[in-house]
């Protein structure tokens, strides 16, 4: 049994569904990335958690360089 292509309209439906939930997943991301950062500021640990992130950031880098092998 061989397949049928895709319409151009079914290809046109199934892109714009997957634009549609890229846009919804863009939405939650920002939405979670306010919320995150309220609560850090609420908490007053906005200093505290950059620090951290440059440290986890900075180790990640060293780890990474070019020419080192594992």
């Amino acid at each position: 049994m061989t397949r049928k292509k895709p319409t151009k309209k079914e290809i046109e439906t199934v892109i714009s569904k997957l634009i549609s939930h890229v846009q919804m997943l863009d939405e939650k991301l920002n939405a979670l990335d306010s919320v995150f950062g309220l609560y850090l500021e609420w908490k007053k640990e906005t200093d505290k958690f950059n620090k951290f992130v440059e440290k986890k950031v900075k180790k990640h880098q060293k780890e990474n360089e070019p020419g080192e092998t594992k």
